[in-house]
């Protein structure tokens, strides 16, 4: 089944993507009608994955009608187009409601399909599309992917390669890291932005609240700092994610911790030492739907001395268990006593916490001239 991109009329929805299997899907659900319309053999190939007990991830509105599908087939072998057989992830369907746009949906279906391509460990990943498609084929060439040939029924043949991963922007490497980064920064984030912003970065023995933020659901993300002082942070930085623990229940040093890293994308100046150089209208159209804050909390932001918008593309994450908190910090000598704005890591003591946090270094940062 060729990818697809379609346009519903849903707009509410939980989060996040959640796999189910096809068989829970309901095929009669008018989400499918524009689907079957174009592939008569729809239907029957949906029964068979729902047979074979095949999952898909997907995203349902508050009435329980889906609002967005992505179904990836994890290997695929045979020859597409002008390609010789070989190893390969696919992504098969993908369709995303027209009212979704905003809630970067679409955006979130790549980032997933990319994750789970970086951990399979295969050398490439492909789609098909028909060239009247141009929405998505905008969408998976801004994530890298490349045209290399078409196939006999007019399908565009689009691939891309971790051998050959274009770093010139974070976005077409993405989900992995460009390895000419050279230091590491903190990004702290109190528990409650922390959890609607970055939800797959799950906690281990701790209730996290979902969210229905578009912010939640891209990888795209825009965080707000308005630290004291000047902020030090710059295009390329491995940026990790602290979550600030700020209950009271347990000590701060065992709950607060690392869970996440991101590449920063942009750092733009809003105001410093209270000379403002964008007004809050612009301020407010930076931020866009990639934040959890409300007006009234982008007021409050504004008014702060130092304003700064940090725009950053969420990598990965280390999933619970596996968080690096406060006291492993230090111990490792990877806190200092300053605040965390104004923390260095070098670029051998950003490689060494992603190890702590459990990733395989050498799968998220490829390059054969500079070993992990």
């Amino acid at each position: 089944m060729s990818i697809t991109l379609w346009v519903h009329d849903t707009v509410k929805g939980d989060y996040p993507f959640n796999l189910r299997c096809f068989a829970d899907c309901d095929i009669n659900d008018p989400f499918f009608d524009s689907l079957k319309e174009d592939y008569p053999d729809f239907e029957k190939w949906f029964r068979r994955k729902a047979d074979k007990k095949e999952k898909a991830y997907v995203h349902l509105a508050d009435d329980s009608s889906i609002q967005a599908f992505l179904y990836l087939k994890d290997r695929e072998e045979e020859a597409v187009g002008t390609l010789p057989p070989e190893p390969r992830m696919k992504i098969g369907t993908i369709k995303i409601c027209d009212t979704s746009k905003r809630r970067r949906l679409g955006e979130g279906a790549i980032g997933i399909a990319l994750w789970n391509w970086q951990k399979s460990g295969l050398n490439e990943i492909y789609v098909t599309v028909f060239p009247k498609h141009k929405d998505i084929i905008g969408v998976i060439e801004t994530h890298g992917f490349t045209f290399c040939c078409k196939k006999d029924n007019g399908e565009n043949v689009y691939m891309k390669d971790r051998r050959k991963l274009d770093h010139s922007d974070p976005k077409r490497s993405f989900s992995f890291i460009s390895p000419d980064f050279s230091r590491g920064r903190y990004i702290p984030i109190n528990d409650v932005f922390h959890d609607k912003m970055f939800q797959y970065s799950e906690l281990k023995n701790t209730p996290q609240l979902e969210s229905e933020l578009p912010v939640s659901n891209g990888i795209a993300k825009t965080y707000i700092a308005t630290p004291a002082g000047k902020l030090d942070y710059k295009e390329g930085d491995l940026a990790f994610i602290y979550r600030k623990y700020t209950g009271t229940e347990y000590k701060p040093s065992f709950k607060s911790v690392v869970t996440s890293f991101c590449t920063v994308t942009n750092v733009i100046v809003v105001k410093e030492s209270g000379i403002e150089k964008k007004n809050f209208e612009d301020f407010c159209n930076l931020v866009g739907n990639k934040t959890v804050y409300s007006e009234e909390e982008l007021r409050d932001s504004f008014s702060k001395s130092n304003v700064y918008v940090v725009e950053m593309l969420y990598n990965g994450y280390f999933g619970a268990g596996n968080n690096v908190n406060y006291n492993k910090l230090v111990e490792k000598g990877l806190w200092g006593k300053s605040h965390p704005y104004n923390q260095k890591l070098t670029r051998e003591q950003s490689v060494e916490l992603l190890k702590i946090g459990g990733k395989d270094v050498r799968n998220v940062i490829i390059d054969k001239s500079k070993p992990c």
